[in-house]
């Protein structure tokens, strides 16, 4: 398997994805899997949003206050947020698309000042978007990963996740198969597309590397034309192994 870095110029505004991503010069080929950053992905979508511009309700106001963030931030979270579960001090742990994300995945980092970054609006959609672009304007079969980068509990320093995934199976179910001592798998199954998007974040980088863009040649994965979406990669909160025994709150839920 062989991994490539593609650098592009820092983006503080709108643009064509696909034509930024071709116009690298790098030389893609059938059966690549194209990782891109979720960031890079939301601002070409428009989706940079100035805070300033945000008018925070009451209730974004209340939960400001309780965990200490900035107003119109939190009012973005409560836009954006699937569901609240809690907070700490600076971030309200929420469910977006199925995924534990704090702030709902909204992010202030490599956004110019005074703006923050949202998730991709259907970051599934974006990915189908590049890939039939990839076909239709080169006659390529790739698959696409858009990435983030994310907290595991208990760990230190950042993994990556698989927001929108196009033409790849994002996992593998080895339920069946059996293990070096012939015992029979029972709940297994392999989250192809998480792992190939822990690759590129971590080419990727957190800081200053303008890498958005990393390519994986020869991953063994199954190529697919079908719809994916996010349930097909994600679990009910009341039956994850970290969340089952959790309160969880809805996020209009009472901050008395």
């Amino acid at each position: 398997m062989e991994v490539f870095a593609i650098r592009v110029r820092r983006k503080t505004r709108k643009f064509d994805l696909f034509k930024t991503i071709v116009n690298s010069g790098f030389n893609f080929v059938d059966g690549d899997v194209v990782v891109v950053s979720s960031k890079f992905v939301s601002i070409s979508e428009g989706s940079l949003i100035q805070l300033k511009r945000v008018r925070p309700t009451s209730m974004a106001k209340k939960l400001a206050k309780k965990f200490q963030m900035n107003e119109e931030l939190t009012e973005l979270v409560l836009r954006e947020a699937d569901m609240i579960i809690n907070g700490i001090p600076g971030f309200l742990l929420c469910i977006k698309d199925g995924m534990l994300a704090p702030n709902a995945g909204i992010d202030k980092s490599n956004a110019p000042k005074g703006k923050v970054i949202l998730y991709p609006r259907n970051a599934f959609s974006s990915a189908d978007s590049l890939r039939l672009e990839f076909m239709s304007s080169l006659g390529l079969m790739i698959g696409v990963i858009i990435s983030d980068s994310r907290l595991m509990p208990t760990r230190i320093g950042t993994t990556g996740i698989a927001v929108g995934v196009s033409g790849i199976e994002p996992v593998e179910d080895q339920r069946g198969h059996h293990d070096l001592f012939g015992k029979k798998l029972k709940v297994t199954l392999k989250a192809i597309a998480d792992s190939l998007a822990t690759i590129g974040v971590f080419i990727m980088g957190e800081s200053n590397e303008s890498t958005p863009v990393v390519v994986i040649r020869g991953a063994e994965v199954r190529f697919t034309n079908r719809k994916l979406s996010h349930v097909e990669m994600t679990i009910d909160p009341s039956n994850d192994i970290y969340l089952r025994n959790f309160s969880l709150k809805l996020k209009n839920t009472s901050v008395e």
